[in-house]
């Protein structure tokens, strides 16, 4: 989906990157399947081995903290995990608090500032119009 570096991690990190997302769509205490879909197509993006998916797919039901998945990871593949949690975060229509709470946190680990979350939260919501938008031009 986008060009970026994650395809040059680990499996370790990339693990680490789905762990996160899970604890994501967990947060709320209600996973629906646009938030399965997406994580999924996430791990099919970085190639995330099948078998590593089976144990990712595990922490839907019983997520790793955050915090524990956060420790020792650089602040650029905390970045790149902050904008796909923002995603996850967002698909089903809107923010819980608790998923703000774990964005704050992840941010916070990233060396995000306050305005640069708000700043990526609202590209996230001007995404979605933009994906809206060729509803009404396709019809």
């Amino acid at each position: 989906m986008f060009p970026d570096g994650l395809g040059q991690r680990s499996p370790q990190e990339l693990l680490r990157y789905a762990e996160i997302l899970v604890n994501i769509a967990a947060a709320d205490g209600e996973l629906v399947r646009e938030e399965i879909a997406v994580i999924e197509g996430m791990m099919g993006r970085c190639m995330i081995h099948p078998e590593s998916r089976v144990t990712v797919r595990t922490g839907f039901e019983q997520p790793i903290p955050l915090e524990q998945s956060l420790a020792d990871l650089d602040q650029e593949l905390i970045r790149y995990i902050l904008r796909d949690a923002a995603l996850v975060a967002a698909i089903d229509g809107s923010y819980d608090k608790k998923e703000i709470r774990a964005l704050k946190t992840i941010a916070k680990a990233g060396g995000v500032s306050t305005q640069q979350l708000t700043d990526l939260l609202d590209w996230v919501g001007d995404g979605w119009k933009w994906y809206v938008a060729q509803r009404e031009i396709l019809g």
